[in-house]
């Protein structure tokens, strides 16, 4: 990189200002030795991304901590399920309801929400996700007539005949218009690394990219293939991995009756009738190991003296080192460290909250490209289908097209302080009940209109009860009295001595004769 250099002049005195980073030094040249002006689509070549990938893989089956880091992530992205919205208005009651009752049941049956969570999974190790469309004959649900079904693929699947194309419209597997746009992708029929894989059917098919999904993030400009989102942590559970196999050798070798011999005295030697045959210390080989019975007790010559070995390991440095490996790798994430390691002891509930809250903004920010690349796709696919089998106009058709997706809400410890902070936001209108119910993952037209109608329903059973029993048609509802069933808060002292001085005065005496 090349040095730059601004002059100026500052009381009649040249000044030169430099990026001491940009100076090639011995120290700068061996920390930088690795540096390189490659474009993106040569940085992560083929050869690149598979070496990056299968290390990935390997880190994630064989370390506890990345299993459970990428488990607990796709959980929290997708949740259990998504649902689909329209709260701009303009489609019939009668037919938002039906389609999305009809659309969750084709994801139930398809298995959409479990193959969303693969792909997040498989993106976060992999650095990508391929999903393929197709129609799916064995689809048998009355209710449901799309025939509409998703496969998710490994991206090995995708690539080039070679990797070093030399079509300027073709890159790694995918082909490109003259705007940038993919046109179609490069499938093979078997994964690369299958037994049933032979050259012949290393002949790929190219699929339109209308019926493919492309799920990555783009990290730098004209990026087209990803990475791993562990790509720069993945020496992390190696070093993790031989620490600890190191303090457990240590911990069970200091369990053990390990120890060295040793003498300033040469010891003298008896021969089977114990006689003496002299002085023997040749006889004693250096470097002798021999092994005790566990629990016995141990006698010594005369002259000789055991030192057992003291072991420096586990240290009480340990878990910190552990615990900051894994916050180096949960980083990558946005994780905080007490959800990567399933452990809270070393936070209080405040400090919890707020590293929480860094990991849910990381959340919101992936479900939004989750709904725009995803979801959306899957949506309008499923929704050409339907509309031509339920005859749906093109007007409603528009509206439809506005769709919103509801993800579920995150779990919180302190649910009460949340729903006071709700009703009192709701209360000063600071909060709709749209985004109220969003949090949740529900509709909140569908949910109130469902309140609504239950209120009503048990207040039309309480009236005929009372009617049944004899008591007035007025006689208020329990489920519905205000404060029904709450404690009230005992009265102050203050409230105690104005009650005394009322009841003290007579003209409220006579009041309330």
């Amino acid at each position: 990189m090349a040095k730059k250099h601004q002059r100026t002049s500052f009381e009649g005195v040249q000044v030169s200002a430099k990026f001491d980073n940009a100076r090639r030094t011995p120290d700068t040249e061996s920390l930088f030795r690795n540096v390189d002006s490659l474009a993106m689509i040569a940085a992560l070549d083929p050869t690149t991304r598979r070496t990056i990938r299968d290390r990935a893989r390997y880190v994630v089956l064989n370390c506890p901590y990345a299993w459970g880091m990428l488990d607990t992530h796709a959980s929290y992205v997708v949740g259990s399920w998504v649902s689909a919205s329209f709260p701009r208005g303009g489609v019939p009651k009668k037919v938002r309801d039906k389609l999305v009752r009809d659309f969750d049941a084709w994801a139930l049956k398809v298995g959409l929400w479990e193959k969303l969570r693969t792909m997040v999974r498989a993106k976060t190790t992999d650095g990508e996700a391929f999903a393929v469309f197709f129609t799916d004959p064995t689809i048998t649900d009355r209710k449901n007539h799309v025939k509409l079904n998703l496969a998710v693929i490994e991206c090995d699947r995708v690539e080039s005949w070679t990797e070093t194309v030399t079509r300027e419209n073709e890159r790694d597997g995918i082909r490109f218009d003259p705007y940038g746009h993919p046109t179609e992708y490069r499938i093979l029929k078997y994964h690369p690394g299958d037994y049933r894989v032979s050259i012949k059917n290393r002949k790929g098919e190219w699929t339109k990219a209308a019926n493919v999904i492309h799920y990555f993030d783009m990290l730098r400009p004209e990026q087209v293939r990803g990475v791993s989102d562990f790509v720069s942590a993945l020496e992390i559970p190696a070093d993790q991995k031989s620490y600890r196999s190191s303090v457990t050798t240590s911990a069970i070798n200091a369990a053990n009756i390990s120890g060295v011999l040793e003498t300033d005295l040469v010891p003298e030697c008896f021969d089977d009738e114990d006689a003496s045959i002299g002085k023997c210390a040749m006889e004693v080989k250096p470097n002798t190991v021999f092994r005790m019975q566990r629990g016995a007790l141990l006698t010594i010559p005369e002259g000789w003296k055991i030192h057992q070995l003291q072991a420096q390991q586990p240290t009480s440095l340990y878990p910190d080192f552990v615990r900051s490996l894994i916050a180096e790798m949960a980083r990558c994430l946005s994780m905080p460290v007490n959800i990567a390691m399933c452990d809270s002891s070393q936070h209080n509930f405040a400090s919890a909250k707020i590293d929480h809250t860094v990991y849910g903004d990381k959340i919101n920010s992936i479900r939004s490209t989750l709904a725009t690349k995803v979801l959306d796709r899957i949506f309008f696919n499923w929704l050409e289908e339907y509309a031509i089998r339920e005859s749906i106009d093109e007007k409603t058709m528009d509206a439809l097209a506005d769709v919103e997706w509801l993800f579920m809400a995150r779990g919180n410890a302190d649910v009460m302080k949340d729903a006071a902070a709700d009703n009192t936001r709701l209360g000063n209108a600071s909060l709709s009940y749209e985004t109220l119910y969003a949090k949740d993952g529900k509709d909140w037209k569908r949910e109130v209109r469902q309140a609504l109608s239950e209120r009503a329903q048990m207040l039309a059973w309480w009236r005929e009860e009372c009617k049944t029993n004899g008591l007035p048609e007025e006689t208020p509802c329990p489920f519905f009295a205000k404060d029904a069933g709450a404690a009230k808060p005992a009265p102050t002292e203050d409230q105690v001595e104005h009650e005394s001085q009322r009841n003290r005065n007579p003209n409220n005496r006579a009041k309330a004769n």
